[in-house]
């Protein structure tokens, strides 16, 4: 059972990107119509530039959490490594590493901690920490009867 799902870039994100290739593209053959070659390779070569930054966030940054496992981007997690309290409140000092693929905190997401049953502190970035902290902590609560 998916407890908790963050899928991005969205599909509108997508159909913003073919938009504005399409009007820089039109925009640009109609400032000199004589080949459509210039326009086609300048649009061509920054639509693919962000088509790949946005297949990157989808690929690093697609979070599914199921009744054992935590997906985020390549990494998984089973829920039996994290500490049953081992999610961070809001507003705590995190540090560690972001898992999933990032190398640094994407702009316009927020970070979850999880302590691992190891000691180790993991980052987890996500777009809504709050749902994403509700739904660890009703995925840990059966891990919770073997701790004492």
């Amino acid at each position: 059972m998916i407890r908790y799902q963050e899928r991005s870039p969205s599909r509108r994100a997508w159909l913003v990107l073919l938009g504005i290739c399409v009007v820089a593209w039109l925009g640009l053959f109609l400032v000199d119509t004589s080949s459509p070659w210039m326009p086609t390779t300048i649009v061509g070569m920054l639509g693919v530039i962000a088509a790949i930054t946005l297949w990157s966030t989808g690929r690093y940054g697609n979070i599914t959490l199921t009744d054992t496992l935590l997906r985020v981007g390549r990494a998984r997690v089973p829920l039996a490594d994290i500490h049953p309290w081992g999610v961070s409140k809001p507003g705590e000092a995190l540090s560690g590493k972001i898992i999933g693929g990032a190398y640094a905190q994407a702009m316009g997401t927020h970070v979850v901690g999880l302590t691992m049953r190891d000691g180790q502190t993991t980052l987890v970035q996500a777009k809504a920490p709050e749902a994403l902290r509700a739904a660890l902590d009703e995925a840990l609560v059966p891990f919770r009867a073997d701790v004492p």
